[in-house]
């Protein structure tokens, strides 16, 4: 189904070989409900730097809106119009559930960056808010930070866990970046937080680095966005550089997704 857009890659890959955008995990959480949020936040603190973000948001809607993504490749036709401007610095793909071929079919990560590149020309980062098992397979192997958000409430704390292992396991990613929106807002290091952190290195041999404590349900406008600003500047020093030149000349293949399912390790470690 993909094989016209191989084709097309050749053409892209001269375009642009030498433009260099950077590809940034962020793993979704069902029970984190102040994602979208911290995203739009992100995006403005990236925006403050002049940078123009581009967000793939893979997470299926209540409506199953999106872009079947791998039939738009598939059929030669440019992504950018399903694109979304929200800013002058920001714009969104909603993508719903359709990475999920990327993800199951060997080699089609190139692809698709090669996609959203020329569907985006003047953007200087891509976010994934994707499934763990859709980014382990996308990113698999590669040298790059995934996202985690995760509340501090039992069920997003397992969620993010999960997510973790998922990326680690099948991914091969053992460092990951978490942000954690409390529903208090915290004097120093949230014990739930320092609790995630240790069950990363203990169960899965991972490295879970806490970048942000926010609480969007009591932190002001401008103490929010002051610690979104700064993560936000931090992030890109783990972001994946890639650029059409880098697809040619390197393996991206993806690995099979994993199964979305809790550890047994993941429920006890959280309840």
């Amino acid at each position: 189904m993909l094989e016209r857009g191989f084709d097309q890659a050749h053409g892209l890959r001269r375009l642009f070989a030498h433009h260099t955008v950077h590809l940034l995990p962020v793993a979704a959480n069902p029970h984190a409900a102040s994602s979208h949020v911290l995203l739009e936040g992100l995006c403005q603190g990236l925006a403050a730097q002049g940078l123009h973000t581009l967000v793939v948001d893979a997470v299926p809607s209540a409506s199953g809106r999106g872009v079947d993504v791998a039939a738009a490749i598939a059929r030669d036709l440019d992504l950018g119009q399903w694109i979304d401007h929200f800013d002058t610095h920001t714009s969104v793909l909603a993508a719903g559930a359709s990475l999920s071929c990327f993800a199951e079919t060997e080699g089609c990560a190139t692809l698709l960056f090669e996609a959203l590149r020329e569907a985006a020309p003047s953007v200087d980062v891509i976010v994934f808010h994707a499934d763990a098992a859709v980014l382990s397979a996308l990113f698999a192997q590669k040298r790059v930070r995934p996202l985690v958000f995760t509340g501090d409430d039992a069920e997003s704390l397992k969620h993010a866990y999960a997510s973790m292992k998922i990326l680690a396991q099948y991914g091969g990613l053992l460092d990951h970046a978490v942000v954690m929106d409390a529903n208090e807002q915290a004097i120093g290091v949230p014990p739930a937080a320092l609790r995630l952190v240790r069950c990363a290195s203990d169960f899965l041999g991972a490295e879970a680095h806490l970048v942000a404590v926010t609480s969007t349900a009591n932190d002001n406008e401008h103490v929010l966005a002051q610690a979104l600003h700064q993560l936000s500047m931090n992030l890109l020093h783990y972001a994946l550089p890639f650029s059409l030149q880098d697809g040619e000349a390197a393996a991206w293949d993806g690995v099979a997704a994993a199964p979305a399912s809790l550890s047994t390790a993941a429920t006890l470690a959280f309840n």
